[in-house]
């Protein structure tokens, strides 16, 4: 309990320092300049304590703001990406804290492209981690779909699509990726081969 307290205060002192720098705390953080976001994307305590970094693929302005706006929850999402051995946890659903983040932990086979498709949310940030095995994801922008495969579904807060115009990112133990609500992605894309791999995803409230 000591060590967990310890790690609260350490990131409590993380956001109060990023609502000091340049004064931001005299404004909310969707005013923020581009050097204050990068100023408190570099800074921050918990990208030294984790062993996998966040992706360069990753909207930091985005990034940024769900977390000074939902900064519990994000605590505890590092939290579970530091204390867990997710190479060994069983398979499953593992509920975080009282906001409604979540992580679920699944162990599949990587697919061709053709057996694929784009997916996007819009009540959840997704944090995904493959600490086992890799895969690529597909990004796109939600603009100009060539396709939906299923119309977003509000119970499972999903949709599906098709685009032909993606960034492929390569997602192993090394990096993890973060998907707003402006994000479609397209994971467990192959690299060289179809292998099993371990996907970690942890799903966080996206606040408005």
């Amino acid at each position: 309990m000591k060590e967990l307290s310890v790690k609260k205060i350490n990131f409590i002192i993380c956001v109060i320092m990023g609502l000091s720098l340049f004064g931001c705390g005299k404004k909310p953080v969707s005013e923020w300049s581009d050097q204050e976001i990068e100023e408190w994307f570099t800074s921050s305590s918990w990208k030294n304590e984790l062993s996998m970094q966040p992706d360069s693929s990753i909207n930091i302005r985005l990034f940024t703001e769900q977390n000074i706006l939902n900064a519990s929850a994000w605590e505890a999402a590092y939290n579970f990406l530091k204390e867990t051995d997710l190479d060994n946890i069983q398979p499953g659903r593992y509920d975080l804290d009282k906001s409604g983040t979540f992580v679920t932990v699944s162990d599949y086979i990587t697919k061709d492209a053709d057996a694929t498709f784009f997916e996007a949310h819009r009540k959840y940030v997704d944090i995904q981690y493959v600490p086992v095995g890799k895969e690529h994801i597909g990004i796109t922008s939600l603009n100009d779909i060539d396709l939906v495969k299923m119309e977003y579904d509000e119970e499972k807060d999903i949709m599906f699509f098709f685009k032909a115009d993606e960034t492929k990112r390569l997602a192993d133990k090394r990096n993890f990726l973060v998907f707003f609500p402006s994000d479609g992605h397209m994971p467990c894309l192959k690299v060289e081969k179809n292998e099993v791999v371990r996907k970690v995803v942890i799903k966080i409230p996206y606040i408005e």
